[in-house]
């Protein structure tokens, strides 16, 4: 009888259906023997057939016993254990690391080393500065209207005449118009930059008229002083105050690219009467004269007095 893979035989619990099988033909057969003892001995069976009943039993139990397979021991399966997909690999790439660097260091000049910082001058210099100031911005603001006599790089001295957007410009002595010099003034127009040359003589004769001859704006024109004041602005160091030739100056420094510009800024009208041009920054060197490049001197100078006859081409005939 079969319960739960066990063979029940005679009361054992046997697991190998074989064996069960044999084990019940070898009862059988050992009924099958004894039977047959009696019935040839009767109950006299003497030990003699008990033996033989005895050793065939024996050997019976013994061939069931080498039929019946050992059975295979429970073997250990490893469970499988889910096998995650492998994930590729990638290469962690690391990120470079920033090394904090020191910026190169960088040549300075002395404009570099001393950039101009109005607030940290000495108090003093700060306040000439600020008068300075207001006279430049007085320059600035007004109509330009003056003569004077302009000296400067490869100049000895010239007349100049500035109202409004004309600046009128002698080239020659009066006298010496001739067949070489046919004209001795250059009007410029400032806003379209035009010139034209005329001649405007008594001491001598025109030979070819009054003009007008055309001529070059650049080649005469002369930066006046207000130009000076536009192009050069607020930022400067206030140097000393000195009198010219019965002028008070108000001398100021300009210092950029290596190179000192400094100008002479009239008392009265705030406008400039000399430009020095230096290529170096350091102020003794300045104060020594040392190293100047160019020099522009506003001689004579004369505001509010230029007419209009002055600028226009004829207008005045001088003597």
């Amino acid at each position: 009888m079969k319960n739960h893979d066990f063979y029940i035989f005679q009361g054992f619990c046997v697991k190998s259906p074989v064996f069960a099988t044999c084990l019940m033909n070898c009862r059988k057969a050992f009924i099958g023997l004894l039977k047959t003892s009696l019935l040839y001995q009767g109950d006299n069976m003497d030990k003699r057939w008990a033996l033989i009943l005895l050793i065939v039993t024996a050997f019976l139990v013994v061939g069931c016993s080498n039929q019946v397979q050992p059975a295979p021991q429970n073997e250990v399966v490893p469970k499988e254990t889910a096998v995650q997909p492998q994930q590729p690999v990638q290469e962690q790439v690391q990120a470079p690391v920033e090394t904090a660097t020191e910026p190169a260091a960088q040549e300075t000049t002395p404009e570099d080393s001393n950039a101009y910082n109005f607030e940290q001058l000495p108090i003093d210099e700060q306040r000439k500065i600020k008068f300075v100031r207001t006279l430049l911005k007085s320059a600035r603001d007004s109509n330009e209207n003056y003569f004077f006599r302009y000296s400067g790089q490869g100049v000895l001295q010239t007349d100049v005449w500035v109202k409004g957007n004309i600046e009128k410009r002698a080239i020659i002595r009066i006298d010496e118009v001739d067949t070489f010099h046919t004209y001795n003034m250059v009007y410029m127009d400032r806003t379209t930059k035009k010139a034209e040359g005329y001649c405007e003589t008594r001491k001598a004769v025109c030979p070819k008229g009054p003009g007008p001859f055309p001529e070059s704006y650049s080649k005469w024109y002369v930066k006046t002083p207000k130009d000076w004041t536009v192009e050069l602005g607020d930022d400067f160091y206030w140097a000393l105050d000195n009198k010219i030739a019965d002028v008070l100056y108000h001398i100021i420094d300009y210092r950029e690219n290596g190179k000192t510009t400094r100008v002479y800024v009239r008392d009265y009208k705030g406008l400039p009467g000399r430009v020095e041009v230096y290529g170096t920054t350091n102020p003794d060197s300045i104060i020594q004269g040392k190293g100047m490049l160019e020099q522009y001197i506003y001689d004579d100078m004369n505001i509010g007095g230029v007419s209009d006859d002055e600028i226009t081409p004829g207008g005045v005939i001088h003597s």
